[in-house]
Parts: C-alpha cells; sequence; structure tokens
C-alpha cells in the first residue's frame, strides 16, 4: 500500500480495520522487515536497525501516522502509534530503541516547539535520519531540577548558551538535544527556566557517551561552551520552559510505559519455556502487573488522543511501570539464571542480561520514586505539602 492509500484509509477506517491493514503490510513486507526486527547484543548495531526501520515505516506511510499533517504527519492519534508497536512486538522486534525518544520528544516539539521549526525537523525525526538527545539532568542538579545552572542569554541576535549536561539520553547518536536551560536568576528557580533545541554540531558543543554497568552506552555528558542558539528554536515562552518540561515527562512517565511494558512482556513469554512448577507464582504475579500497566497506559493513551492533559496521574503510572519492570525481570532472572546472569553468545540472551541491568536503576531516571510518591501525595491525594 503506496503512501497515499496509508493516508486516506487512516481518516476512514477503525483502529481494528487500520490494525488489520497494518498486519496485512507487515505481511507482504516480510523480506524487508525480517532483518531489521531481531535484537542484537551491541546498542550501536541496535540503534542501526532501529533507524532502518524507521526509515521503513516512514517510506510506507506507516510512520506518519499519529502525528498531525501540519506537522508533517499523516493524521490520527497515539492510539495508532500504540497498535503499531503492539504489533512490531509480537513480531519479534527486540526493543523500543529510538521510539522511546520519539514518544518523548515528539510529542512536546508538536505541542511547544515553533511551527514552521516542528514542519522542518519532525519529519527527519519519524524517517530515522535525525534523532533526538534529552538534556536535563546536570552534575549539580539531578532529581532537584529547578536548580539547574546551564544558562542561556540573548546577544540580540541569538541565545548564547553555556554549561553541562549528565545523563543525557542518545547524545552519542542524536543530532539535536532538547534542553533545559537557565535564562532567569538563580533564585527565580523553575520560573527562570527555558526549554531550547539545541543543534549538537553546532560550534562549542562537545559530547562524550557513558558506559553503563550493562556495557551499553545510550547515556552521557554533553558540554555547552558559547553555542549560538536562534530564536526559533525556543520550545514555548522564555521562561515557560517548566510548563513545557512537565509536560515532556507526563509522556515519559506516562504513555511511553506503552511502549516499555510490550518489551517486558516479550521477554516474559520468551522464558516461559524455561518455567519450572516452582516459578508460577511469580510469572504469575508478573503477568498480573503486566496487565496494571497496560490497563493505565491504554487510559493514559485514550487521554492523549482526545486532547486531555495527563497530569500527575502520570506519577502513579511510572510507580507502577517501575515495580512491573523490576518484578518481570526479577521472575526471569529466577527462573533462569544461566540467561540473565552470565555472558552470552546468543543476541537474545545478551540483550535480556542489558535489560535486566538497567532495571536496576528504573527507581531514578524520569524523576526518582521518591518523586513520584511526593506528587501523588500532594496532587492526586490532596495532602497539602506532605
Amino acid at each position: 500500500m503506496g503512501t497515499d492509500g496509508v493516508y486516506a484509509r487512516v481518516h476512514e477506517s477503525s483502529l481494528r480495520d487500520f490494525v488489520d491493514r497494518f498486519r496485512d503490510w507487515m505481511a507482504a513486507s516480510e523480506s524487508d522487515l525480517a532483518p531489521l526486527l531481531p535484537a542484537c547484543a551491541d546498542y550501536d548495531a541496535r540503534v542501526d536497525k532501529a533507524r532502518r526501520l524507521r526509515e521503513l515505516l516512514y517510506e510506507a506511510g506507516w510512520g506518519r501516522i499519529g502525528w498531525p499533517e501540519e506537522a508533517g504527519g499523516h493524521g490520527g492519534t497515539i492510539l495508532h502509534r500504540a497498535a503499531m508497536y503492539d504489533e512490531l512486538f509480537r513480531a519479534g522486534w527486540g526493543g523500543p530503541t529510538v521510539f522511546e525518544h520519539l514518544e518523548i520528544v515528539a510529542p512536546t516539539l508538536v505541542r511547544y516547539a515553533d511551527p514552521e521549526f516542528t514542519r522542518a525537523v519532525l519529519p527527519t525525526f519519524l524517517e530515522g535520519s535525525e534523532s533526538w538527545a534529552q538534556g536535563f539532568s546536570e552534575p549539580e542538579a539531578g532529581s532537584d531540577l529547578a536548580s539547574l545552572r546551564t544558562r542561556a542569554e540573548f546577544d540580540g541576535t541569538d541565545w548564547i548558551v553555556n554549561g553541562a549536561k549528565i545523563w543525557t539520553s542518545w547524545v552519542k547518536y542524536a543530532r539535536w538535544c532538547l534542553a533545559l536551560v537557565r535564562t532567569g536568576t538563580p533564585e527565580e528557580r523553575h520560573r527562570g527556566l527555558t526549554m531550547m533545541a539545541i543543534d549538537l554540531r553546532a560550534p562549542g558543543v562537545t559530547a562524550r557517551p557513558i558506559r553503563q554497568a550493562n556495557g551499553n552506552d545510550e547515556l552521557g555528558e554533553v558540554t555547552f561552551d558559547g553555542v549560538r542558539v536562534p530564536p526559533h528554536q525556543i520550545v514555548g515562552e522564555v521562561g515557560g520552559g517548566w510548563r513545557a518540561s512537565m509536560y515532556l515527562l507526563a509522556h515519559e512517565r506516562g504513555t511511553l510505559s506503552w511502549v516499555r511494558h510490550l518489551g517486558f512482556r516479550e521477554n516474559l513469554k520468551s522464558s516461559s519455556k524455561s518455567m519450572s512448577e516452582n516459578s508460577d507464582r511469580q510469572v504469575g504475579e508478573a503477568a498480573l502487573q503486566l496487565l496494571g500497566v497496560r490497563s493505565t497506559a491504554i487510559n493514559l493513551l485514550a487521554r492523549e488522543a482526545s486532547e486531555q492533559e495527563l497530569g500527575p496521574d502520570s506519577a502513579f503510572n511510572k510507580l507502577l511501570t517501575t515495580r512491573t519492570e523490576q518484578t518481570v525481570y526479577n521472575a526471569l532472572r529466577d527462573i533462569d539464571s544461566a540467561r540473565v546472569a552470565f555472558p552470552h553468545d546468543s543476541d537474545e540472551d545478551s540483550v535480556l542480561q542489558q535489560e535486566y541491568l538497567f532495571s536496576r536503576i528504573v527507581t531514578i531516571y524520569g524523576g526518582s520514586q521518591q518523586m513520584q510518591l511526593m506528587t501523588i501525595a500532594r496532587h492526586i491525594l490532596g495532602l497539602g505539602n506532605a
């Protein structure tokens, strides 16, 4: 089915019809898809396969569905994207690499960035030729985001950025960094922050990957030394960075859980052949928690599709997803410790080990578990200054 056909028919069908047509396309494209779906242990190779998968989906028209036409998409909603991810995982896709950042950063660009800038950069993001990093944390400002020190000052023409970011996701692979910087005074805390898109190829940018305990280097550190950022690359309003960042984090803590739980599900299924009678209770608990994440995530997706604010409910979803991720990988460790605990020649087992090690940090990234509990106490339970 050509791009025009995909574009026309997404507007005239139910989600079920859309899924059926996507399955038909996957079956017809099996020879092209098959090499791109399985995970590989080498993270650079995994990123390259994910980029090529995005390119294939984009060229066939599917990769533009779920994004607004005025931003370069084909229309539809996040529910269309979620359905495609579900089918890709069922077909053997080996991980959410690249799509994670698409689901965190791209909605923020569509909502807050200059429309002309979004129309210029979103298509290259969707088709995989350019990726984005997320620059929030700093050496002296981790969970306390409002204390960040990276500073931008306007010289009459451009914003001049100086400072450093740490634990910057995907800086090794990205062309752009969606960064939160200080344009006001330190005393203004969150009211003095601005979000901007920084070209990582610009003079004055230095990026270095950080090798993680699981052997991957998807995180990094980046320094800005007199980096010039044009005004049209401000995302939202000057001084309005906190609002834009809360919108981004609601997606990272909320709707992204849909993509992540699909990977947990497939890893649990792949280990089912190693189950014993003694592990059925542990696997049952993991499966029930996965169903819980799926239920809460689809609720957030439906709210996003109807243009409702996700709000503090995303904090609850982040907590549930964190607990589920660790429950699933703890179960896999106990069911088949050889696959998780030791080096492997098998790509599938090596990736499973990497995912297990990554699951140890999920209570920290995207806002710590303690911060999520505080958000729930104050904004959902109404406990004031608890």
